[in-house]
């Protein structure tokens, strides 16, 4: 694995997290998925969890290492199949994504 793939693959990361965690995703996709994995608001709009999936959707730091498993053995099948540019064009747009996110949040762009 290069550098390039590894700055790909924590970017993708990044962003992928970031979707579950917060985002609702288009048609409240990603909201809906979290309704189904058990995550409830309590009066003030707070989530809540209310099993082992709905824990691990809101904590940010537990959920990327999923999702950093999921990426890590997406690279690794590529790599043993020879397809590798597959892998990649399919992480490139979240990865594009999550740099401009973190540019937007932490660098003020």
């Amino acid at each position: 694995m290069t550098l390039a793939h590894f700055l790909l693959a924590a970017l993708a990361t990044y962003r992928l997290t970031l979707l579950i965690h917060k985002e609702s995703g288009p048609f409240d996709i990603l909201g809906r998925f979290r309704t189904w994995a058990g995550v409830t608001y309590d009066t003030y709009s707070n989530p809540v969890s209310n099993g082992e999936l709905s824990a691990a959707i809101l904590c940010p730091y537990c959920l990327s290492v999923w999702i950093g498993i999921g990426v890590t053995i997406l690279l690794i099948v590529a790599m043993l199949l020879n397809a590798e540019t597959v892998a990649i064009y399919i992480l490139l747009p979240f990865a594009l994504s999550g740099l401009a996110v973190f540019l937007f949040r932490y660098a003020g762009v």
